[in-house]
């Protein structure tokens, strides 16, 4: 069983998916594709202490990215960048007769570019160029094509501590607001963390010359957009943090003649600094505002004067869309209005008169984005027509549709639909805008997501990519949703996910696999349920897979998720599909913590995997960052943890809600998994949970992976992947009853 085990797990791993920021990238012509495509398998480097970025300096939840190019008529295919190290976000420029990446080919950061026609990619410049986190934009081409902006590697050293000087004290203070001063005051924005994902010049290169010309020296640049007319680019600088973890940024106009960068507005309200957009007469600079406080708003900044005109404060719409990273508002054409998609619907704002419509008022789908080419700042319209396309969905029966809307009479017409998942993970979207073809990805439960190409009208679309030929007709699985009611009266729902070869009159061992608040059902149709596909991997040793939905609606979740999984799983054993003697649990991060919370409820559960965990809501709560942070007093009283309020409100609450203080009552076997460069401090709390259940006799195993950070499928490296896979599969065969589980 072992070995064909260890053969799954590398097949598994081996899965060739698309890259989860833009991924996709078509030709202005619409004859080529480009795709960045990557595999477990290839991450061998990882981050190290930084936790973010590779030793080369691209981001490390890209690593062993490759680029393929994809002849649209043909189909035909091949690799741009084999072996290359790590290579993504493809850009055609404006002609489509070039195509910019990132790659460390030569183990550095660095911009190429392959021209249509030659057979290899050529470097763009010797500079090292510095990406912004996973969220890097692809490189932004100027209007005509010429040249390429770029965030560069600052020029001074970065991140580095000084050695502490033997004839002074080597103290770090910090303070706490009294009562009457605002708790929301400014902390230094210079640390080392910040520099080490912030901090970068903007350069501009010349593709004819590869001549780099610095724009902007010693910034905090993230989002960076070029003006229609390509005389200048905008771009945010990350400012401060308040202590509630509002970040704020400043945006700046830098011309591409050269000259210093112009500062437009301060202290924009802004998780990532990415949410902007140009007006197409270059007037304005439309963004939102991610507030932690307050309602998010819709601005709009003057190019000219750096005014700005708050275009949603006379209305109480919510306009939130939840996105990671967030959407761009777009514009029309003509600049006269702007598109945004928030809390599931379509919004259009008259920027003269700032009347806000929702254009899908009683439309029974869930609004995802709006269709536009890659990067654009403006909507797509198939031929200038008075229509723009959506991609929506259907949570409850997983129906994936594009619909057009008619924006002078507002009807909504269905283009596509059907029971497969569309642009998954928020992947993005590209139109050829000379041809109006539509290049997007899709994915089911026993397939990873590949390219598809459709036209204006939907008609014949078609497969372009395909990424794993050795499982596109071998089944790994099926999915179904299943029904419950909780002993409250509560009615849920969960995606069950069954071995290939399931047979309905036999009982099954099941791994529930929770994380509190989550409507995990919705994702019955992704691959493997999870995007990753790593659940076939218990399905391949013939356990079925619980995905539970968990709304988390009260100041109790111990008990609220208690009673939601254990009727989940109650209804299961009733079907006759899964074994009360061969029950397991798993979750990752907060659902570590439901992991370590369930134990301590009930003795039912043979196993427990409990990965980035939580345990103790008070220390928790307490802890201090190395700079001074108290970044996780928000999360647990009005957060994720939902304590309502402090510590000193509501003790009993959080003593009642951490399972530290519940460790006696656990009988349930628990392996504890965490990366030991965790930014969460799910080492100290992994800690707690392993000496807690030491001291009571209990068993317990805690797994630390040197030299990784919070997640698994991310940035982890292969062989640590595999090995967490290997000790999950086994401490799940050795903890339950023997009953030809494989």
């Amino acid at each position: 069983m072992h070995t064909e085990m260890l053969r799954s797990i590398e097949d598994i791993l081996s899965i060739e998916l698309l890259t989860l920021f833009d991924p996709i990238a078509a030709s202005p012509d619409g004859t080529q594709l480009a795709v960045a495509v990557q595999s477990y398998s290839r991450k061998r480097v990882g981050t190290g202490i930084d936790d973010q970025y590779l030793p080369t300096g691209l981001d490390g939840l890209q690593e062993g990215s490759e680029i393929w190019l994809v002849n649209v008529q043909s189909g035909e295919s091949r690799n741009l960048t084999p072996n290359w190290g790590t290579s993504y976000c493809p850009a055609w420029s404006p002609d489509g007769k070039r195509l910019a990446f990132y790659s460390d080919k030569h183990e550095t950061a660095q911009l190429w570019i392959w021209e249509v026609g030659e057979d290899e990619p050529q470097l763009a410049s010797d500079v090292m160029i510095r990406p912004f986190l996973a969220f890097t934009p692809p490189p932004l081409w100027t209007p005509d094509g010429t040249r390429i902006i770029v965030r560069l590697h600052a020029e001074t050293e970065i991140g580095k501590e000084p050695p502490p000087d033997p004839k002074k004290a080597s103290v770090s203070v910090f303070t706490s607001p009294i009562v009457g001063q605002s708790k929301n005051e400014f902390r230094p924005r210079r640390t080392a963390w910040f520099d080490a994902r912030y901090r970068a010049d903007i350069g501009i290169i010349t593709v004819a010359t590869r001549e780099v010309q610095t724009l902007a020296h010693g910034f905090y640049p993230s989002g960076i957009r070029v003006a229609p007319d390509g005389t200048s680019a905008a771009f945010m600088s990350f400012q401060g943090i308040e202590s509630n973890s509002q970040l704020f940024y400043d945006l700046y106009l830098s011309p591409l003649k050269g000259g210093p960068p112009k500062l437009l507005a301060d202290s924009l309200k802004s998780d990532w600094g990415l949410s902007f957009t140009w007006s197409p007469n270059g007037r304005y600079i439309a963004y939102m505002t991610e507030n932690k406080e307050a309602k998010d708003e819709l601005f709009l900044i003057s190019t000219t004067d750096g005014s700005q005109l708050n275009l949603t404060q006379d209305t109480d719409i919510e306009l939130t869309n939840g996105s990671h990273p967030p959407l761009s508002p777009l514009w029309s054409s003509d600049s006269k209005h702007l598109f945004w998609v928030a809390r599931g619907d379509l919004w259009r704002i008259s920027v003269a008169d700032k009347t806000v419509e929702k254009l899908t008022d009683g439309f029974d789908r869930h609004v995802v984005r709006i269709v536009r080419c890659a990067q654009a700042d403006t909507v797509w319209t198939p031929n200038d027509a008075e229509v723009i396309y959506i991609h929506t969905v259907h949570f409850k029966s997983a129906q994936h549709s594009f619909h057009s809307v008619n924006l002078k009479t507002l009807e909504i017409t269905q283009l596509v639909e059907e029971k497969r998942n569309y642009n998954p993970m928020g992947r993005n979207m590209d139109v050829a805008p000379q041809t109006g073809n539509i290049f997007y990805s899709i994915e089911d439960v026993n397939h990873a997501p590949d390219v598809w190409v459709a036209d204006a009208n939907f008609q014949n679309p078609r497969q372009l990519t395909r990424l794993n030929p050795n499982i596109e007709t071998e089944p790994l699985g099926t999915s179904q949703i299943v029904t419950w009611q909780t002993p409250s009266g509560k009615t849920l729902r969960g995606a069950l996910l069954l071995p290939p070869d399931y047979v309905e009159s036999k009982c099954y061992p099941l791994i529930t696999q929770v994380y509190g608040g989550k409507f995990l059902s919705y994702q019955f149709n992704d691959f493997g349920t999870d995007h990753h596909g790593g659940n076939f991997l218990l399905t391949n040793q013939g356990y079925a897979v619980l995905l539970p939905d968990t709304p988390m609606e009260t100041n109790a979740p111990v008990k609220e998720l208690t009673e939601m999984v254990l009727s989940g799983i109650d209804t299961l054993i009733d079907m006759g599909i899964a074994d009360p003697n061969r029950l397991g649990i798993m979750g990752h991060s907060y659902g570590g913590y439901c992991v370590n919370a369930l134990i301590t409820q009930t003795p039912r559960f043979a196993a427990a995997v409990s990965s980035a965990p939580i345990g103790n809501l008070i220390s928790f709560y307490g802890h201090l960052t190395d700079e001074g942070d108290s970044q996780w007093i928000d999360w647990t009283e009005s957060g994720q943890a939902k304590m309502g309020g402090s510590l000193w409100e509501f003790r009993d609450r959080y003593i009642e809600n951490s399972p530290i203080f519940f460790l006696d009552k656990v009988e349930t076997p628990l392996l504890l998994v965490v990366g030991a460069l965790d930014g969460v401090p799910a080492v100290p709390q992994a800690g707690e949970m392993l000496s807690g259940l030491r001291r009571l006799g209990k068993k317990a195993v805690l797994a630390r992976y040197e030299g990784e950070g919070h997640s698994q499928v991310t940035t982890w490296r292969y062989p640590n992947v595999a090995d967490y896979w290997h000790r999950v599969l086994c401490w799940f065969d050795e903890h339950f009853p023997e009953d030809d589980i494989s």
